[in-house]
C-alpha cells in the first residue's frame, strides 16, 4: 500500500476540527481531517449557534472567570464574519446580528444596576421599548440588547471546509486503522493509503474518551454533561434570539432561544435552565415543562397547537470538579497527541491559538501543503441540523 507523511492528522469534524484544519493548511501545515460520520454531527450541529460574550455567566451581578475567558470572542468571530479574523468567516450566514436579554421584574436591582455598570459598557445596553423588534411586541418588562450574535452552523462548516474537502475524510478510528509510530507520530490506514502523521489532534468531542483509551493516552480525562433541548414549531412566524430571565432561581437564562426556519417554517430551539434540568426528566415530562416555561415567558406570543419534541445532546469537556462546566478552551499535549475541547462553540479562537502554540513549525509545507492525497477513499459531507 502507498504512503505519504503529513504534519497533523485530526480526528473529528465538529467545529473544533474544522476551524483547526482552516487555521494550520492555512499556516503551511500539511494537514488531513477524519471524521467518522457527517461533519458537525453532535455536538456542533446541534449547539445554537449563538457567539457570545460570557454575560449569561454573569448573572449574580459579578463578572466570573468564564465570562471574562470569553469576553473577547465576539469580537474575534466578528473580525473573522469580514475576512480579517484567524480564518476567514466570510460567506458564513448570520441568523441574527443581535442578541437580546429580557425579563418581566424589571425591578431586579442589584442586576439592573450591574448592567447599568461601567464593567460592561459596550456589551449590554438597555433598550427603550420604543426600539424593540418585533418579537417584544406585547411584552411588559425591560429588554437589553448583547454584543451577541447567531451562526447558521451548517453554513459555517461549510465556509470552514469548502477550499479543503478533498482534505476530509470519511473514516472510523479504531485498532485496526490506527497505530503510534515506534520512533514518534502515527500511522493511519485508510482504503488504499498509509498516512504518517507525525501529530494527532484529537477533536472527537463524545468519541474523544474512546480515542484516548485506544491509544493509551495518560492523564487525559472526559466528562460529560448532557442537554435536554426543545425544538418547538409553533404556528406563528416570528422568530426570537434571547435569553429569558424572568424570576431566575440561579444564574443561569431560564430560556436560551434561537430560531431557524426550516422548509419555510419557523422553528424555536430551546435550551438554558430547562435543557439542563431536563435531562432528570422523561421526553413527555420535558415536553409539559417546556409548555409552562414558554407560555410563563413567553406569554404575549401564542402557543396554542405548537408542535414540541425533545433533542437530548451529549458535551463532552474535559473533567472538572463535581462536573463543572469548564472556562476555557482545552488543548493538551501528551508527546505527539494533542487532545482538544472548546468547551463551547464561541471558543473556537480560543482553541485555535492554543494549538498552534503546541505545534512545531510544518514540516512538509514546501511541496505538499497544495497537494491532494492519491487516494480513492470516501470523503465526508456536512450533517444536517437535527431539526
Amino acid at each position: 500500500m502507498p504512503t505519504t507523511s503529513i504534519d497533523v492528522a485530526i480526528i473529528g469534524g465538529g467545529i473544533a476540527g474544522a476551524w483547526a484544519l482552516n487555521l494550520l493548511r492555512a499556516k503551511g501545515y500539511n494537514a488531513i481531517l477524519l471524521e467518522a460520520d457527517a461533519l458537525g454531527v453532535g455536538q456542533t450541529l446541534a449547539s445554537q449557534g449563538m457567539i457570545h460574550g460570557g454575560l449569561k455567566y454573569a448573572l449574580s451581578g459579578a463578572l466570573t472567570g468564564a465570562s471574562e475567558a470569553i469576553a473577547d470572542m465576539p469580537r474575534r468571530w466578528r473580525a473573522c464574519l469580514i475576512g480579517q479574523g484567524s480564518v476567514d468567516l466570510s460567506e458564513t450566514q448570520l441568523l441574527s446580528e443581535h442578541y437580546y436579554m429580557f425579563a418581566n421584574d424589571s425591578a431586579r436591582g442589584r442586576l439592573t444596576t450591574f448592567f447599568a455598570s461601567k464593567a460592561l459598557r459596550g456589551r449590554i445596553d438597555r433598550v427603550k421599548p420604543a426600539a424593540w423588534p418585533q418579537e417584544f411586541v406585547g411584552f411588559d418588562g425591560v429588554v437589553y440588547l448583547l454584543n451577541d450574535f447567531v451562526l447558521d452552523t451548517q453554513s459555517l462548516l461549510a465556509n470552514l471546509t469548502r477550499e479543503l474537502q478533498a482534505f476530509i475524510f470519511r473514516q472510523t478510528i479504531d485498532q485496526q486503522t490506527i497505530q503510534a509510530r515506534p520512533g514518534g507520530g502515527f500511522d493511519i490506514t485508510l482504503s488504499d493509503i498509509t498516512v504518517h502523521a507525525d501529530h494527532l489532534v484529537s477533536c472527537a468531542g463524545t468519541g474523544s474518551e474512546a480515542l484516548i483509551n485506544l491509544l493509551s493516552i495518560p492523564d487525559i480525562a472526559v466528562q460529560h454533561r448532557p442537554l435536554k433541548q426543545i425544538i418547538v414549531r409553533p404556528n406563528h412566524d416570528i422568530s426570537m434570539y434571547a435569553h429569558c430571565l424572568t424570576a431566575i432561581s440561579k444564574n443561569e437564562p431560564r430560556l436560551t432561544i434561537t430560531s431557524h426556519r426550516i422548509d419555510g417554517k419557523m422553528v424555536w430551539y430551546i435550551g438554558g435552565q430547562l435543557a439542563d434540568r431536563g435531562v432528570n426528566l422523561s421526553d413527555d415530562e420535558q415536553v409539559d415543562t417546556a409548555q409552562r416555561e414558554l407560555s410563563t415567558c413567553v406569554p404575549w406570543l401564542p402557543w396554542h397547537d405548537a408542535e414540541f419534541e425533545t433533542l437530548t445532546v451529549s458535551r463532552a469537556e474535559p473533567a472538572q470538579g463535581a462536573g463543572l462546566r469548564p472556562d476555557e478552551a482545552y488543548v493538551v499535549q501528551r508527546g505527539d497527541f494533542i487532545q482538544c475541547f472548546p468547551t463551547k462553540l464561541t471558543l473556537a479562537p480560543d482553541l485555535g491559538d492554543k494549538l498552534l502554540a503546541l505545534l512545531p513549525a510544518p514540516k512538509y509545507n514546501e511541496a505538499l501543503v497544495n497537494e491532494t492525497l492519491v487516494t480513492q477513499h470516501p470523503l465526508a459531507t456536512i450533517g444536517a441540523s437535527p431539526w
